[in-house]
């Protein structure tokens, strides 16, 4: 039996009234992957920065074993105190330095080793996790920026890793690679924490399984012990229904009803390279439109162009009919946008949960009279979506920064989708999120298109992709192409997403 190299004995968190932790106990054992489980808000990503030390424990102890073999206490005041013993983490929420470069970012992670480091960023090259060292973090897409956070794991030599939703943002390809490193490391005897919400990679690399629920651990087991389906009802407590996507009856019935209207759309990147390339698609009432990709090819800056956030170098964006330049004038078109990530564009983390849900001026106008607020319609607002998008803690009052990563996501979809726009531009809208949080997403989403309305859903995840889409794209370095007819072809499709095709034997 492995040695146990981490302990967490009766570890509690409270903020407040609220038990974010209730006496956990938890056991990582030298060489293993354990794979952590739990709905958004059931208390996982806290109970890391406990380990991490972002937070102190309101009760219980933690317990580390140093390189000699040695259990002691883990007071971690710090990540500098976490790092020194051994213990890396990349956070579900980037913990870089925007103006900095990639190399300036590591080189800081590299100096919160008391006694130098242990070993050597550029040793990573041999893992495939390469960026450019030179890049502005600004400049990078939400999936680069997730490789610069393993990569300051890796270069301070991390004995125990924690990875909180590493993969989100990650090609099924390039998934496969990362658990061959994740598989490199344990071969070295690392020890690693594995956090996601996708339960086909938690059954394919973990070797232990811990669910938390509300707080609380309700299974602990090895991985196989029990069924997807078993783990997700000990996640939620309850049965969960697959979503089911039909044809759409719009699309077979009507004339088609154009919503959103590309015609050579060319747009340039952060850096003024050609980040979308020639771009002719359109979208119709009663369909949802797919485009996958792997995160970097152009997705993001094709969002922002058609919102109005991002100027164009040549071509047309239609939306019904009218061709509206700014965010304010295609919002007036009916247009609701998730947008990637969900904290630099999608909440303001100061603002309350009531502020946030309303940061969008049509929801302004629906509570306001004679242009003053309605507080009375305001806060019923906002305890209504609360309700409906099951938003935890339900405190309409509270600062949306104490809100786990997935609970955030619901304000931003809350928001955008109870409105019913005419045309939805969703990009990556079940990021982080649960497994019941994610079937609620796509069950909105199918819901926009049964209301004939239009959905545009851009997304990393292949497999959300096929499910709701009724056309599919796949972007590959900023060309759109048609994709479709190879819905049913995932190695096709694979191929498509790296720029590649079949070729003859």
């Amino acid at each position: 039996m492995a040695e146990n190299i981490l302990e967490l004995r009766n570890i509690t968190k409270t903020f407040g009234d609220f038990v974010a932790v209730d006496s956990v106990d938890f056991e990582l054992q030298a060489g293993e992957i354990h794979a952590i489980l739990g709905e958004n808000g059931a208390g996982k990503s806290t109970l890391m920065n406990l380990i991490y030390g972002l937070y102190q424990p309101s009760g219980g102890r933690i317990y580390v074993t140093d390189r000699e073999n040695w259990q002691h206490r883990l007071r971690a005041k710090s990540p500098r105190d976490a790092i020194a013993n051994g213990i890396g983490m990349v956070h579900q929420h980037f913990m870089l330095i925007e103006n900095l470069t990639v190399a300036e970012n590591i080189a800081l992670a590299l100096g919160q080793l008391r006694s130098g480091p242990r070993g050597s960023a550029s040793s990573n090259e041999r893992f495939g996790l390469i960026v450019d060292p030179t890049a502005l973090v600004r400049s990078l897409s939400v999936g680069l920026k997730q490789r610069v956070e393993i990569l300051k794991a890796l270069a301070v030599d991390a004995r125990i890793l924690i990875l909180d939703e590493p993969t989100a943002v990650l090609s099924p390809l390039e998934v496969e690679g990362f658990f061959t490193i994740l598989r490199k490391l344990q071969a070295d005897g690392r020890a690693i924490i594995f956090i996601s919400h996708k339960m086909k990679e938690v059954l394919s690399i973990s070797d232990r399984i811990t669910v938390l629920r509300r707080g609380k651990k309700v299974y602990l087991g090895p991985t196989g012990e029990l069924t997807a389906g078993a783990l997700a009802r000990e996640m939620i407590g309850e049965e969960i229904n697959e979503v089911e996507r039909s044809a759409s009856p719009h699309l077979e019935n009507d004339p088609p009803d154009n919503v959103l209207q590309l015609s050579n759309l060319t747009v340039l990147g952060s850096r003024n390279e050609v980040a979308v390339s020639d771009v002719s698609m359109e979208t119709c009432r009663g369909e949802i439109v797919g485009i996958a990709g792997v995160d970097g090819n152009g997705q993001r800056e094709l969002a922002e162009a058609i919102m109005g956030l991002r100027h164009r170098a040549s071509g047309t964006i239609g939306i019904l009919g009218a061709n509206p330049q700014g965010i304010k004038a295609v919002r007036q078109r009916g247009v609701g946008y998730i947008p990637e990530d969900r904290q630099t564009t999608g909440v303001i983390a100061g603002f309350s949960v009531t502020e946030n849900l309303l940061l969008n001026v049509t929801h302004l106008e629906n509570i306001a009279q004679w242009n003053i607020l309605n507080q009375k319609r305001k806060r019923e607002t906002a305890e209504n979506l609360i309700t409906d998008y099951d938003i935890r803690p339900p405190n309409p009052d509270i600062p949306v920064s104490s809100l786990s990563g997935g609970n955030q996501q619901k304000i931003v979809l809350a928001r955008e989708i109870s409105l019913q726009p005419d045309l939805l531009i969703a990009v990556n809208p079940t990021r982080g999120l649960d497994v019941n949080a994610a079937h609620y997403v796509h069950e909105n989403l199918l819901a926009q298109r049964d209301h004939k309305k239009s959905v545009l859903l851009i997304s990393t995840e292949l497999d959300e992709v096929l499910l709701l889409s009724d056309r599919l794209y796949v972007m590959s370095r900023g060309k759109l192409i048609e994709a479709t007819a190879q819905r049913n072809d995932v190695e096709a499709l694979g191929l498509l997403m790296t720029g590649e095709t079949h070729t003859e034997e």
